[in-house]
């Protein structure tokens, strides 16, 4: 359940009383979808600092600290605020007010803080009305008001949902390497949070944060299923809990999971694509599950295995004439793939390739 963020939630606002203005005076503007001035009710500035008094209140009960400026402390500037005197009077430029960016509490308690429903209690007492006390604290009893039907009546209590705000907090400081730390209208949608917003750079790759982080794992394009975008592939082996980060163990499980699509010569994932397999590793599944099905053009009526990848071999050419070679990495094939016949290990990689494929295949040779 989310806090939603209407239409005048997302604007900033402030009256215009340090000055003779005509008709302006005491009147209330705002900054609009794309940052444009506009003119608003005095209900709905009114309304509009209740809720941010409202949502600073609740954070800060919830241990979010507030920085020198009053915001809250780690988080982007998320809207278009006017610029105020030490009175909290508009200052003006040309007759207008002068807008800046601001960090607001209702837009930060929107990107991490969510609805909970807690039992209402009340005070149990004896029958002259007396609170009973609790032996063990001193504290006065207290049990579950009940409705008509006799189940607990619940009450709405905001509370900061510590994920949310350990990954937001994680969002901001990404945003901060890429030199953005203003998610204000017009660049993102009023209501944008931290994460939805690094998420968008992630998807547009800015400042090549997606390319710099493949290739700090050794990772580029031609590691992944052709026609892979730079976005799928961080996907691809993106952490569960850390965004934009990538987990190790799924950067093996890629590589692995490659090979084996390509030693069954498929290099795509489109055929999988309707099924499901939108990863190599899903894609693999599907194939062993249904080969007859999956395999680009199957000649046998009956399928043998999924191949797999033999363990690493090491030879000593120094001591090892080519047909004992051959015959080696032969065997070394078949410890893992025995339904493969000689002649079809040979037909399938061909020996003239056998030690260009590095050691993820057979074994580099030594």
């Amino acid at each position: 359940m989310t806090l939603a963020v209407s239409t005048a939630d997302s604007f900033a606002t402030g009256v215009i009383a340090n000055t003779g203005l005509g008709s302006r005076i005491n009147k209330s503007f705002s900054t609009g979808f794309q940052g444009q001035l506009i003119q608003i009710s005095q209900t709905e500035r009114l309304g509009i600092e209740k809720r941010e008094a409202e949502a600073k209140k609740t954070l800060i009960n919830e241990g979010i600290k507030a920085d020198f400026n009053g915001e809250p402390a780690g988080f982007p500037k998320t809207k278009v605020d006017f610029a105020r005197d030490d009175n909290g009077n508009l200052l003006l430029k040309n007759g207008l007010p002068i807008k800046k960016t601001i960090s607001s509490w209702y837009d930060v308690r929107h990107m991490i803080a969510r609805n909970t429903f807690v039992p209402v209690e009340k005070q149990m007492t004896n029958e002259s009305g007396i609170p009973v006390l609790d032996p063990a604290t001193g504290k006065p009893k207290t049990e579950p008001v009940l409705d008509e039907n006799g189940a607990p009546v619940l009450m709405r209590k905001v509370k900061v949902d510590k994920e949310l705000l350990k990954a937001t907090l994680a969002a901001t400081e990404h945003l901060k390497k890429l030199g953005i730390t203003s998610i204000a209208a017009p660049k993102y949608t009023p209501g944008t949070t931290a994460i939805e917003a690094f998420e968008e750079e992630l998807q547009k790759n800015t400042d090549s944060v997606i390319t710099k982080t493949l290739k700090n794992f050794g990772l580029s394009l031609s590691n992944f299923p052709q026609g892979t975008t730079i976005y799928e592939a961080l996907k691809m082996v993106e952490d569960e809990i850390s965004q934009g980060m990538i987990d190790p163990k799924k950067v093996e499980d890629l590589k692995r999971d490659v090979a084996s699509l390509r030693a069954e010569e498929l290099f795509t994932l489109k055929r999988f694509k309707p099924f499901g397999g939108n990863t190599p590793t899903q894609a693999l599944e599907l194939l062993k599950s249904q080969p007859e099905k999956f395999r680009p053009t199957p000649i046998e009526p009956k399928f043998k295995p999924i191949w797999e990848n033999p363990p690493p071999l090491k030879i000593d050419l120094g001591k090892t004439n080519y047909s004992q070679w051959k015959a080696a990495v032969v065997a070394n094939a078949k410890t893992v793939n025995p339904d493969y016949t000689d002649q079809e290990i040979i037909k399938k990689f061909g020996f003239d390739r056998i030690v260009t494929l590095g050691a993820g295949w057979f074994g580099r040779a030594t």
